[in-house]
Parts: C-alpha cells; sequence; structure tokens
C-alpha cells in the first residue's frame, strides 16, 4: 500500500484564534443594522413591521407635531453599545428619558392613558382619560427577520469575515 503524504495549508488554532474576534464583528454589525432601522423607520414614518404609523390627531398637531414619534427628534436619538470580548451581546438604548426616568418612548411603543398631572391638566384638560394608541417603533424590525434585505446583507458580511479568515490563515 502506498504512503500518502498530506499538508496542513491552515492552521485550525489561528482560526479559533480569530474566531470571537469574527463573532463579535458580526454582533455589532447586526446591532449597526438594527439600529439604524429603528431610526430610519421614524425618520419614513414606518413601524418595525414596515407599516405606515397612524397620522398625527389635531391634538398632538397643536403642541407642534409634524411627523409620528418625531416632534422634538429625541426617539430617534438610540444608542447602541457594541459587544466586546466575554459580553457577546449589544445593546439599544432608547433615548429620550423623563426627569422620573421613564423612557417616553416606551409608552409611544406599547400604548397609554393620558393621566392627570401637571401638564395635562394645563395644556390638555379634555384628553384626559384618552387612550393614545401603540405605535411601535422599537424592536427588531420586519427587514432584520431570515430572508429579509437587511439580514441578507448581514449574512454576506459574516460569509466575507469567516472566507477572509480562512484565507489569511492559510
Amino acid at each position: 500500500m502506498a504512503k500518502t503524504r498530506m499538508r496542513a495549508t491552515f492552521s485550525f488554532k489561528k482560526l479559533a484564534n480569530k474566531l470571537e474576534a469574527i463573532i463579535l464583528a458580526d454582533l455589532n454589525a447586526v446591532g449597526n443594522r438594527v439600529n439604524k432601522a429603528i431610526q430610519d423607520g421614524i425618520d419614513s414614518g414606518k413601524d418595525i413591521h414596515g407599516e405606515p404609523f397612524e397620522p398625527l390627531h389635531d391634538s398632538t398637531k397643536a403642541f407642534g407635531g409634524k411627523k409620528p414619534l418625531n416632534r422634538t427628534g429625541k426617539l430617534r436619538k438610540t444608542k447602541k453599545i457594541p459587544a466586546k470580548r466575554g459580553k457577546n451581546k449589544f445593546i439599544i438604548e432608547m433615548a429620550g428619558k423623563s426627569k422620573k426616568g421613564a423612557y417616553y418612548g416606551a409608552f409611544h411603543n406599547t400604548g397609554y392613558t393620558i393621566v392627570k398631572n401637571k401638564f395635562t391638566k394645563s395644556f390638555m384638560p379634555n384628553a384626559i382619560g384618552s387612550k393614545v394608541e401603540k405605535r411601535e417603533w422599537f424592536g427588531i424590525p420586519k427587514s432584520m427577520f431570515p430572508g429579509e434585505s437587511e439580514y441578507n446583507k448581514a449574512i454576506a458580511e459574516r460569509r466575507m469575515r469567516v472566507q477572509s479568515a480562512w484565507r489569511k490563515l492559510g
């Protein structure tokens, strides 16, 4: 029987060392895409499902609202905290915190009832008890689900990172 010699053209050890960096880069790329999609949704007036927001009510327009969820521009300022070594997750935080520490955007995401307080008593006395419908603007957008456009782009980026690591370690 003839002996066959095999020669390794890459190092599994080097590839394993690169794997965590590839995973972190992938997580952060996905996080950037999710964060951008949330912000773009507010700009375009669409929720995370890609559906248009309900038009503004006259009472909201009276306070200076022109586009849903974009009166002050604060909700659009979401913040992405990147994944790091030993902490393999990214976080996207809402902006627009009230003086009491509640996130104003969370109320809009789930819907709420207008309660009596100093502001509503003075400026919106007829609105107290009214229900404000939810506008699902914060979450994982439809475009980031498997088979959708942004998801496919993220997968393509991941594939290129892995292929590049194989080539460089060969």
